[in-house]
């Protein structure tokens, strides 16, 4: 599937009309993949303005489709999209259950970018709730596999929370060095915001340390 969520306020309305539209005709084909294209742009796009609400309703009935279909890596990507949804209402717990799923699947089809999404997402959920270990070895996992991607942006993310691991533990040498690294991506890549905050981990860390 292709989601690219719109911009603008206008640019949302126009695409909302335009997939609601685009349902309507699959629906009346009786075009289940369509269907199920139309649902999940619409859960994107809910998604994009945080509502959460709608965006959960159209992504259950894009998967719910997908199921019917055995489309294995739409519905992991709806698995994922729903993980996100949950983490940002902070239900861990069904958060968690749908990123296990996601990753499942993406393994499964040695899907490498899916699975290393997935691991992020876990070591997300495994951070909020200080289970240290886990978030570890999560981020290390998707670590490995985003550097051989070249995933610039998603090494970087998990560069940072292993620094946070590592600050946590008073490990300052081994946080700096992650902070270091993940600002260098950062970077690379012109994420101003993120570059800031690496900047002010590294200062915090450097009282830290004095």
């Amino acid at each position: 599937m292709s989601r690219i969520p719109p911009r603008s306020r206008t640019e949302l309305e126009q695409a909302e009309a335009a997939y609601k539209k685009r349902l309507e005709t699959e629906e009346k084909l009786g075009n289940k993949e369509g269907m199920a294209s139309a649902y999940g742009n619409l859960g994107t796009i809910y998604l994009t303005v945080d509502y959460l609400d709608q965006a959960e309703e159209m992504f259950k009935k894009s998967l719910e489709i997908l199921e019917s279909l055995d489309d294995k890596a739409g519905m992991a990507s709806d698995y994922g999209y729903l993980g996100a949804i949950y983490q940002m209402r902070s239900h861990l717990e069904r958060a968690e259950d749908m990123y296990k799923k996601c990753l499942e699947i993406n393994q499964a089809l040695n899907r490498k970018a899916g699975m290393g999404t997935a691991y992020g997402k876990l070591g997300e959920i495994y951070y909020e709730r200080r289970d240290l270990d886990q978030a570890e070895d999560m981020f290390n996992k998707s670590l490995e596999i985003e550097e051989v991607l070249d995933n610039k942006g998603a090494v970087a993310t998990a560069c940072g929370f292993l620094g946070d691991i590592c600050r946590i533990r008073n490990q300052f040498d081994q946080a700096e060095e992650m902070y270091k690294k993940g600002l260098a991506l950062f970077e690379a890549i012109g994420s101003e915001r993120m570059i800031e905050i690496m900047r002010t981990m590294l200062t915090n860390l450097k009282n830290r340390k004095e």
